[in-house]
């Protein structure tokens, strides 16, 4: 017998929802613990989405960065109305693609999704995006000077038809990328993931007499669209505009953004008409990517505790001017997208803070620095990514804290990982003083992180900064953190985002920016000022 909407009573429904949540989170583990680059492995650079079969999101994982959010859902509906349609899909198919503006905003984040079906039936889809060690061109990060730098573009393709791997496309991938087997493992792993996912899925089908998923689907997007909805109708309706700049190439070329974020009974437009036009280094955005960096600062402000799915993006409406820095068109270069992503929630919280102070918080530190490094140790091909971040934005009742990774939340790679991988030696990670802007609620420090190549030969490197031209802004007479800096020794010219060399003996010291102030630094408790004394935060 199937079980329909209305036999669905908020308790059943709570324990419903959490069980899909822990789906799509074993999923996820089951992604980490089989894949093989440290971006998946270490770092949690992925997203498992559970969707029903018109590919709408019921379920995200738990530690999903927000790059990805909403993206699969907005891939697999583009799968469904244009590539492959509902009834072309058989059990045991695998479609894959890179495609920057049907997937996550560059090629490095391969999209792999699955069909679902019970019964004989096809219920929903669940798919999996993990950021790849590498898709070929120049090693990924701003260095690229056009999109077709930037490696191997896999259109919407059956990675496995019926269970039958498509030997053809696994052979290209292989014959394109650096360190294929760090590649192609991680493919593998996004495909295991989904089939976990499907596999925990039937428990909960057989065990809860559900004949179709299309009921529970209806009822968990309704409940999220309802909570934000409601949220929204709380806040005063107005438009509000915000400005802020940015690094750009970190040489003089800056970029320059503005918002209106216009509020309207219970929707919400963010439009970025004023923005900076496409940026010559590969820091440029897709709209479905500026979408996700967009839509999670506002669901932070305003329903920050209903878990994600379709209902909680209804409401939430984004433009961009076709061709700017947010909304780039073809042929320009994406690879380092993240650095203008991760930024937008400065952007969007400047305008909300006009609408409801009490809600948001500081910019913070940093934009994620990134660092990859590339050459031979102990005979094989290495691809080796690390993530480094300032201090968190400064909140309405608390201190931003240190090191902290926000808006996206990838993890550090320990120490112990990296010099075992590479011939690399870390020779400092600390805190660095006075780094936090000041306010009534202090930003977060930032850190100081230096490495030296002690192999034989040189490493590929490409590094991805920010902050070090400008600050983490203050919010609300909060002050701005302190700025970030890099330095190679010996010394010599090294870019703030691009790719060089890192010759054996060269040491590069990286120090990343503070947190931004939230209010007036005058009404700081006292007490707090001596505990930042106290613990060497400030002199």
């Amino acid at each position: 017998m199937q079980t329909t909407a209305t036999k669905f009573n908020p308790i059943a429904l709570s324990i419903l929802w959490s069980r899909l949540i822990s789906i799509v989170d074993e999923a996820g583990t089951t992604l980490q613990r089989t894949s093989f680059s440290t971006v998946t492995r270490e770092s949690n650079d992925f997203a498992v989405v559970l969707m029903d079969r018109k590919g709408r999101s019921i379920a995200q994982s738990s530690v999903s960065v927000p790059s990805f959010l909403g993206v699969l859902p907005m891939l697999t509906k583009a799968l469904l109305a244009d590539y492959f349609p509902l009834d072309s899909w058989k059990e045991g198919d695998v479609v894959m693609t890179n495609d920057p503006w049907l997937c996550a905003g560059h090629k490095p984040d391969i999209g792999i999704v699955s069909p679902i079906f019970y019964e004989g039936n096809l219920i929903g889809f669940i798919g999996t995006i993990a950021h790849s060690p590498d898709m070929g061109g120049v090693l990924w990060g701003a260095g690229s000077r056009d999109l077709y730098e930037e490696g191997l573009m896999v259109p919407p393709t059956k990675l496995i038809s019926e269970g039958e791997p498509n030997k053809t496309l696994f052979n290209i991938l292989e014959q394109n990328v650096r360190a294929a087997d760090q590649t192609v493992g991680d493919i593998r792993a996004q495909i295991a993931a989904n089939d976990q996912g499907i596999k925990s899925l039937m428990k909960l089908m057989e065990e809860n007499n559900l004949g179709d998923l299309q009921d529970l689907a209806d009822a968990v997007i309704n409940a999220s669209e309802k909570a934000m909805r409601e949220a929204l109708l709380a806040a005063p309706d107005g438009s509000y505009q915000y400005q802020y700049d940015t690094d750009g190439d970190g040489k003089g070329n800056g970029c320059h953004f503005e918002i209106t974020v216009t509020i309207k009974g219970d929707e919400i437009h963010a439009d970025y008409e004023g923005t900076s036009g496409a940026h010559p280094l590969s820091i440029n955005a897709v709209l479905n990517y500026t979408y996700a960096y967009t839509a999670y600062p506002i669901k932070c402000t305003f329903s920050p505790d209903v878990p994600n799915n379709d209902g909680s993006f209804y409401p939430i409406k984004v433009t961009a001017p076709k061709g700017c820095l947010v909304n780039a068109q073809k042929p320009s270069p994406l690879g380092a997208r993240n650095i203008t992503g991760n930024m937008l929630h400065s952007v969007v919280f400047g305008a909300l803070a006009k609408a409801v102070p009490e809600q948001v918080q500081a910019d913070c530190g940093s934009a994620c620095w990134c660092i990859v490094l590339n050459g031979e140790h102990k005979g094989k091909e290495f691809v080796e990514y690390f993530f480094l971040n300032g201090g968190y934005g400064a909140r309405p009742n608390m201190d931003g804290e240190h090191v902290l990774s926000f808006p996206t939340n990838v993890a550090n790679v320990p120490i112990e990982v990296l010099e075992t991988d590479i011939a690399v030696l870390v020779t400092e990670k600390s805190l660095v003083p006075n780094s936090g802007g000041e306010g009534k609620y202090r930003g977060g420090l930032g850190q100081r992180f230096s490495f030296k190549n002690v192999g034989e030969n040189p490493l590929n490197i490409s590094l991805l900064t920010e902050k070090t031209q400008t600050p983490a802004k203050g919010i609300l007479l909060g002050q701005d953190g302190q700025m970030g800096s890099m330095e190679i020794i010996p010394h010599r010219d090294f870019p703030p985002k691009g790719l060089d060399k890192l010759h054996p003996g060269e040491e590069l010291i990286l120090t990343l920016p503070g947190g931004g102030g939230y209010g007036d630094p005058a009404q700081r408790d006292a007490v707090l000022i001596e505990e930042d004394k106290a613990l060497g935060y400030i002199n």
